[in-house]
């Protein structure tokens, strides 16, 4: 029910419209003078505030001024009872953020129009917010489409002027632009809840120095920042605008240093890249520009100024620093500035170059202790409710635009002279193979030329949550390991439904087809070699395998093997922020051939399962032949769990005892680690014959 609040001290007058306005089904409440008024405002949010001008203890004009200053109620309408003859006052209430006024005496028919033109003018508003939100929303998605799909980035800010609107001022000023470097591949790695919390986050912490420094005209857009330091604003430091746009910069690269430690902590172990922002500085001739009505104005900053500053930011990358601030700043910033490397920049969409150079310090004086740089903090909600609804829109664009490109991926033809598909600097050659959920293709590494394969999983049906859980983790796990005898990763991405890897393309395929053909004793003990020292580094960061087969160990162009698939792995740690896909006691995870006992019997698995499985592989590249065969899944599991370990023929019979503590049913009976397999085989000196060339 729409609930509308009379502010009147005539009682006459209230009790009239109360009245009239609860026959038409309105919830009424009234309030005898302003004081009393803005108390109900505050407690009852009412969507029409009614109130007469002339009013003891806090008259109407005191009330409106108090209702626009509050967020909480700035957007309430409000209409203003005025005498027929009193212009003025209907003036000044228009001026202050009135939505309408009614001369007295009025008719019940001028009541209910008025208000059912307030009410309209209201849906427009909404409508028109909407409306703006959802263009933001899509400007930010095809942003970040682009820099997924590896093309030029068009600018987040939008700096062209919006359309209607109406210039305000043009002041001079200092313009400070900052952004998140990388910010898609970071955002790849988290899901849309964790985007949002992200931002929040870092924008509640580098918001903080940019308003107390006397920043106005914030602009969120995704994941970059705008601000304007000006001499002209009423209130702010007598510093120059330069200097406090210099401090604010500064400070924002030391809370961004601070935000990385929390990053570090809230996503620990999720392989997140290397945080970093980049700001830039310009300062010249700003303009100013006014949206919306005076109680719902929105103002934005435009201008060469404007987009000089973006495009400095923009240049942080590339140059190596973190602050870049032209000329222009540095001589209007005053004494004190400490600067490294200096050059020129070619910035698009101006002619000539600009003289830039890194900010690395500022050395107060005591004129900017004295004044303290501090102003706008009464801001601080509204700024906070503005980083909300950016995170939010953010985290959906750009979860949303990896979304529409990893489902492009399913529909793409890959016929010659068609302009190749790219993803996030790889450009796809081929489809080469698919299954169940899975998509496989072929792509280049456009910096170097590296091949690569990229797995794309569609996890949108019912129930296939656990999919994409598992094949997220495999990512994790792997982000962490730098072993040669591990594949390599390179890069990830998810949403909700939908996940990728980049991960090192085997040309030779995996073990299987060298083991079909027959391997000798040396080549055997080579993998086991290679194996057993990539098992040591998984096990060594709390990594179980729990799939080990010929199927998961790839072939590289030197013969040399890597550890692969780990969408089934284990880790031990779990880590407090990423809740992995956990296997309960009796399920079989693994391929039936190669599963230890205690996998077989859902028994808790250590890094002693690994070790079984490569005993199984042991054996079965010795012989071509696999140590368990059965008519059914039971009677192998069985088997697993109570046959006796096989004996090797005579011409590997030195290799038994090795088998046989591989291969023992009970975990504690097999070598301790992978680590204690490897001196085993140095013992033996088969490490000394491989290594030696006795083929």
């Amino acid at each position: 029910m729409t609930t509308i609040l009379i502010v009147e001290d005539d009682d006459a007058i209230r009790n009239n419209i109360g009245r009239l306005l609860r026959l038409e089904g309105y919830d009424i409440v009234a309030a005898v003078n302003g004081r009393e008024g803005l108390e109900l405002a505050r407690e009852l949010k009412p969507d029409v505030v009614i109130t007469d001008v002339s009013m003891p203890e806090m008259d109407g004009f005191e009330l409106l001024e108090a209702i626009r200053a509050e967020r909480a109620l700035s957007a309430t309408s409000v209409m203003m009872l005025t005498a027929l003859d009193d212009r003025a006052s209907m003036r000044r209430g228009m001026t202050s953020g009135a939505d309408d006024y009614l001369a007295k005496p009025f008719t019940r028919v001028e009541l209910l129009e008025a208000l059912e033109g307030l009410f309209k003018k209201r849906t427009r508003v909404e409508e028109t917010i909407q409306t703006a939100v959802q263009a933001r929303e899509e400007h930010l998605r095809r942003a970040f489409t682009a820099s997924l799909g590896g093309n030029h980035v068009p600018d987040k800010f939008g700096l062209e002027p919006p359309a209607g609107a109406v210039t305000d001022q043009v002041i001079n000023a200092t313009v400070l632009f900052s952004d998140i470097r990388n910010f898609t591949s970071l955002a790849e790695k988290l899901n849309s809840a964790e985007v949002a919390e992200l931002l929040t986050y870092y924008f509640e912490r580098t918001c903080e120095p940019v308003l107390t420094n006397g920043g106005r005209h914030l602009k969120f857009i995704g994941d970059g920042l705008m601000a304007v330091f000006s001499d002209t604003m009423s209130g702010t430091s007598p510093l120059p605008a330069a200097r406090r746009a210099v401090s604010a910069a500064l400070a924002m690269a030391l809370a961004a240093h601070e935000f990385r430690s929390w990053l570090d902590k809230r996503f620990a172990q999720r392989g997140l890249p290397p945080f970093a922002i980049g700001v830039g500085l310009h300062a010249g001739e700003v303009t100013i520009c006014r949206l919306g009505t005076i109680q719902n104005k929105e103002t934005t900053a435009i201008g060469d100024t404007v987009n000089t500053a973006a495009r400095l930011e923009a240049s942080s990358k590339e140059l190596g620093w973190t602050v870049v601030a032209s000329d222009a700043v540095l001589r209007q910033a005053g004494e004190g500035v400490q600067t490294g490397g200096m050059t020129s920049l070619d910035v698009r969409g101006r002619i000539g170059f600009v003289d830039v150079a890194e900010i690395t310090g500022l050395v107060t004086n005591l004129q900017d202790k004295r004044h303290g740089m501090a102003t706008l903090t009464e801001r601080a909600n509204e700024i906070r409710a503005a980083v909300q609804v950016n995170s939010e829109i953010t985290a959906r664009a750009v979860k949303g635009a990896l979304k529409s490109k990893l489902s492009a991926l399913k529909e793409h033809q890959f016929q010659p002279g068609q302009e190749p598909l790219r993803l996030k600097g790889y450009r796809l050659t081929r489809k080469i193979g698919a299954g169940g959920m899975t998509e496989v293709y072929l792509a280049v590494r456009e910096t170097d030329g590296l091949p690569v394969v990229l797995k794309v999983l569609d996890a949108a049906g019912k129930g296939m949550s656990e999919h994409l859980s598992r094949f997220i983790q495999e990512y994790t796990l792997l982000s962490r390991i730098e072993d040669p005898h591990v594949i390599r990763i390179y890069d990830q991405g998810f949403t909700d439904d939908h996940a990728y890897i980049a991960m090192e393309y085997f040309e030779r395929g995996d073990l299987r087809s060298e083991l079909n053909q027959g391997m000798t004793q040396p080549r055997v003990l080579e993998v086991m070699v290679q194996v057993t020292r990539a098992l040591d580094a998984i096990h060594a960061r709390g990594i179980i395998h729990r799939d080990l087969k010929p199927e998961n160990i790839m072939l590289r162009p030197d013969g040399s093997v890597a550890l692969a698939d780990f969408g089934v792995a284990k880790s031990m740690l779990q880590p407090e922020n990423f809740a992995l896909t956990e296997t309960r006691h009796g399920d079989v995870v693994g391929t039936p051939y190669y599963l230890s006992p205690e996998q077989a019997s859902g028994q808790r698995i250590t890094p002693a399962t690994d070790l079984y499985s490569l005993g199984i592989m042991m054996f079965e590249m010795l012989t071509g032949e696999r140590p368990y065969r059965a008519e059914s899944l039971d009677l192998l599991l069985a088997r697993h769990l109570s046959a006796p370990t096989p004996q090797l023929p005579d011409s590997h019979a030195a290799l038994q005892p090795v088998l046989e503590l591989l291969m023992a049913k009970k975990p504690e009976d097999r070598y301790k680690s992978a680590r204690a397999l490897l001196q085993d085989l140095e013992d033996r000196a088969l490490l000394r014959t491989v290594a030696g060339g006795k083929h």
